[in-house]
């Protein structure tokens, strides 16, 4: 079986992990609207190459498409036209987000805040960023007032709640989540973060409640699949266990730790199942 170290090294590394998020790619008719609105604010900024608005729509297109350095550039041309725009800084910061330069990120986020201080989101974008970056103090300074000054945005408090689990306070985590899904019932990370809370706490009734919530609304969620093997395979459920992480590995077979939680599965059935017979 897998024991109580092997929930915990799991389910912590997935909530850390889970903080950065991935651009996933445009399907086929989401980028045919993609090329028609770059092609629609480029015909209108020859028109008038002074308009920081059609800059801004020009550029937020480049970055719906993946096009950061051509969506950076264009949020720069909005800015010198308009260097109070919040709306570029934060454009800017979701294009070096992306690129991986958090720091990038983190300088341009904080002007939006500067500019538009009542602004939830941008102090929800400043806090999730500082969460990757790992200076969890100052995040939960920020979650605090997107909190504060919007306290029905679901996703503020789940990634609050999350923020929480990573500086070791799992049952702060547990009340945020629950605020979390008490807004949206289909929050389906919530459920996640919720579930690796759980995990933590070796309950794992609940963590696999919540676990399973979140792969109802979210079907490709791996690294919920991983927990909710690894957990199976701790109370010796290995059909279920192994099952459930071929899942997560079919989703994405280059991952190492997907990989790695299969085999010691396999490894710990056939260790079972030969000292059966």
């Amino acid at each position: 079986m897998l024991g109580k170290k092997e929930i915990l090294t799991v389910a912590l590394g997935v909530l850390a992990l889970s903080l950065s998020q991935p651009v996933l790619a445009a399907d086929d008719k989401d980028s045919e609207d993609i090329s028609a609105s770059i092609f629609r604010y480029k015909a209108a900024l020859e028109q008038n190459p002074h308009s920081a608005t059609n800059h801004l729509k020009l550029a937020k297109s480049y970055l719906m498409g993946g096009e950061l350095d051509n969506a950076i550039n264009e949020f720069r041309a909005t800015l010198k036209i308009n260097p109070e725009d919040a709306e570029a800084y934060m454009g800017l910061s979701r294009a070096y987000s992306r690129k991986g330069d958090i720091k990038q990120a983190c300088d341009n986020i904080k002007e939006s805040v500067r500019l538009q201080p009542n602004e939830s989101q941008y102090h929800l974008k400043y806090a999730q960023l500082l969460s990757r970056d790992n200076k969890l103090d100052q995040a939960v300074s920020e979650f605090k007032t997107a909190i504060k000054l919007n306290g029905k945005d679901a996703n503020a408090h789940r990634d609050y709640g999350a923020c929480l689990g990573l500086k070791g306070d799992v049952d702060g985590q547990i009340s945020e989540e629950k605020k979390a899904l008490a807004i949206d019932d289909k929050n389906a990370d919530a459920y996640f973060y919720l579930g690796s809370a759980y995990a933590q706490k070796v309950n794992k009734k609940e963590a696999i409640a919540a676990l399973k919530k979140c792969t109802e609304h979210d079907k490709k969620n791996a690294d919920a699949l991983r927990l909710l093997a690894s957990i199976y395979a701790s109370e010796g459920q290995f059909k279920e266990a192994v099952q459930l992480a071929e899942q997560a590995v079919s989703i994405n077979p280059d991952n190492a730790r997907y990989v790695q939680t299969r085999d010691k599965i396999l490894a710990a059935k056939k260790k079972a199942d030969s000292g059966n017979r």
